[in-house]
């Protein structure tokens, strides 16, 4: 229980900082031009839907040559080729995996060197659903991603919406 007060705390902040550190005319640009995390994730969505859409060359578009990925505070991948083959190897387990997009929340540091963001991942694994809450932040050089740090915890799915006839 301590640890879901701790993640609303975490959210609140969030989505507080978020309306604090967005001018509007910026939040209305990115509808236009999405920035490299949106634009990863969109790709990522179309790449996990084809066979040979994870390769190092395909994530250079979108990662630095060292970028890391940090989830929970484990890198779980770090270089390009590691990041392709970790996620193919998510494609092989899993029947679908869907980065919702747009995100619940997002803004960018004033410098635009990172990129908070609060979104949900969909998942179907053994033919069971789920999806996972995730918070936290992209480090951006030279319009790459240099380093995904995300908070990701489980989160219930929502309850069907009742059918009328």
């Amino acid at each position: 229980m301590q640890r879901s007060k701790l993640f609303t705390a975490i959210v609140t902040a969030f989505v507080a900082a978020a309306a604090l550190l967005t001018p509007l005319s910026s939040r209305v640009a990115h509808a236009a031009t999405p920035d490299p995390l949106v634009a990863m994730f969109q790709w990522w969505n179309t790449a996990y839907t084809q066979k040979d859409g994870f390769t190092a060359e395909s994530f250079s578009h979108y990662f630095t040559p060292d970028a890391v990925m940090r989830i929970n505070g484990k890198d779980r991948c770090s270089g390009l080729a590691d990041l392709a083959q970790h996620f193919r190897d998510i494609q092989a387990g899993t029947e679908m995996v869907v980065i919702d997009l747009p995100f619940i929340d997002e803004f960018t540091s004033p410098n635009g060197d990172r990129i908070f963001t609060h979104h949900f991942v969909r998942a179907r694994e053994h033919g069971k659903d789920s999806r996972e809450r995730v918070m936290g932040y992209a480090s951006i050089k030279n319009g790459k991603i240099s380093l995904i740090n995300f908070v990701s915890v489980p989160d219930p799915l929502p309850a069907p919406a009742d059918k009328k006839n």
